[in-house]
């Protein structure tokens, strides 16, 4: 009984010469490399999908930190917008030139403030959450969530 099945392809003339080099340059029969090529090419789609996988999963991970990140830096803007506008007095006519050249001097440094933490490697989302082995975010001990401190913002 034969273990084997026998099978007649076709080959293009170039790709059958390629074939018997390679297989006399690695010492093997022409089947041998026939049916190691077949067996590659039928078996690419079990390995093409669990790297598919793998990647699909670490995407999910990075869509997910994104999003934490996100969430983040929102609640921060709501907090900050929050207090913005419980203490930002309002300003006579003649007082706004002196309030917006002041605005532009305090959004300046912000701007560097901000990028020195950037070039320092300094997240906020980093600081306000840390990341635990089962990838969920949870605010730092200490931290409040309540609203705007009291006494003066001067």
């Amino acid at each position: 009984m034969r273990t084997r099945a026998r099978i007649y392809p076709y080959l293009a003339t170039d790709v059958a010469c390629r074939l018997t080099a390679y297989s006399a340059a690695k010492g093997l029969t022409e089947s041998a490399a026939v049916q190691a090529a077949i067996e590659q090419y039928l078996d690419a789609g079990e390995k093409d999908n669990a790297l598919i996988l793998r990647r699909l999963d670490r995407l999910g991970r990075a869509a997910t930190r994104q999003q934490r990140d996100l969430e983040v830096l929102s609640e921060a803007f709501a907090v900050y917008v929050r207090y913005w506008c419980a203490y930002v007095p309002e300003y006579s006519p003649a007082e706004v030139d002196v309030a917006r050249r002041a605005g532009a001097k305090r959004y300046e440094g912000f701007v560097e403030h901000v990028s020195s933490q950037l070039a320092a490697g300094q997240r906020l989302a980093s600081r306000v959450v840390r990341e635990d082995s089962s990838a969920t975010a949870e605010p730092l001990a200490g931290t409040k969530t309540q609203g705007p401190p009291t006494g003066s913002p001067r």
